[in-house]
């Protein structure tokens, strides 16, 4: 039996060390060049000014900085076991803060992305003047200014504790209504149930909206499809995995559990930790595989050609068909024709 609970636990190490540095390595990649892609830094911009580029590209910072700090310092901690965060009482504060804050900007800034596309997408024009710039900046400074706020008790809660019976210590919080809070109303309803719920409604109000208009590009419809079913399907298993996580863990935390069992809920929380990354490193590249246009535009970028298609942006209906549509999180533009 030892030498069973011996190999479960050596699966888990080695688990967090090659799948957390692919992870980090894939979304340090991806998240710079969404980075790249969605900022001013290009002098030919493949995405001009909107709501929806601003969102991706609040997003995609969000994405770089929860996985470049949060993932590294995991792999460090749970792959080579340098006990940064039960030793250092800063990392042990600042890691989940800073760690929640992204969290929240990321999935929230691309349910409004969602949003915007359902009013970018609308026939009524008082619903499409809703999409604006101006308004877009307002909505992410308060939404970051209220996740910044509604955590500030992380900063109080944990710290760095002696073990008991040991001369070690551990990072967590000893508040059972936190950590009640925590379980079933900031990650099950925030975290999970709001993102998912926003997601999946505005996601098929939109497809519906561009459905209605005669004559759409059926390769843009496909498309179209494609990335939200791919969105939507990376989403709900991350988020849903990650809850069950969180409250498994609730409820079985004053439970006493033999080495085995301990060694199997080991391989279970690393799976389950790691998934979650998946929302935070996956976007650039669900949208690299879901859209020829970014693939083109991409690689005329990399390439440095001078021929950069610009993705469309405004929306603007006719009679007879949408001649352009705009992106966020959920739905990439596709370069379409103009008349």
């Amino acid at each position: 039996m030892s030498l069973y609970v011996e190999y479960l636990n050596n699966i888990a190490e080695e688990v967090n060390i090659i799948v957390g540095i692919t992870f980090l390595i894939l979304g340090v990649i991806g998240n710079s060049l969404n980075i790249l892609i969605f900022s001013s830094i290009l002098k030919k911009k493949v995405f001009p000014p909107s709501p929806g580029r601003l969102y991706l590209l609040t997003i995609a910072i969000a994405d770089l900085v929860f996985v470049g700090y949060l993932l590294l310092t995991r792999v460090l901690i749970s792959g080579f076991f340098i006990p940064l965060t039960n030793t250092i009482n800063f990392i042990c504060k600042s890691r989940f803060y800073i760690g929640q804050i992204c969290m929240f900007t990321s999935l929230f800034c691309s349910c409004f992305a969602t949003i915007d596309q359902f009013l970018i997408s609308s026939r009524s024009v008082r619903l499409r003047q809703l999409s604006r710039l101006s308004l877009t900046r307002i909505i992410i400074f308060i939404s970051i200014l209220i996740w910044c706020s509604i955590n500030i008790p992380v900063l109080f809660l944990y710290n760095v504790y002696p073990k008991a019976n040991s001369t070690s210590t551990v990072c967590t919080v000893y508040s059972p209504s936190w950590s009640y809070y925590y379980t079933y109303f900031q990650s099950l309803l925030f975290l999970c149930l709001i993102p998912l719920t926003i997601f999946v409604i505005f996601g098929i109000l939109t497809r519906n909206n561009l459905r209605s208009v005669g004559q759409m590009n059926r390769s843009m419809s496909r498309q179209m499809t494609r990335m939200v079913l791919l969105q939507s399907l990376t989403m709900s298993l991350s988020l849903f995995i990650a809850t069950v996580q969180i409250i498994y863990q609730q409820i079985t935390m004053n439970i006493l559990k033999d080495s085995l069992r301990t060694a199997q809920d080991n391989i279970f929380n690393t799976v389950a930790n790691l998934l979650t990354y998946v929302n935070y490193f996956g976007d650039f590249y669900i949208y690299l595989f879901s859209s020829e246009s970014l693939r083109r535009n991409l690689k005329n970028i990399l390439m440095n050609r001078e021929k950069i298609q610009s993705i469309g942006i405004n929306t603007r209906f006719t009679r007879n068909q949408l001649t352009h549509t705009r992106t966020n999180n959920q739905i990439q533009p596709i370069t379409t024709n103009n008349n």
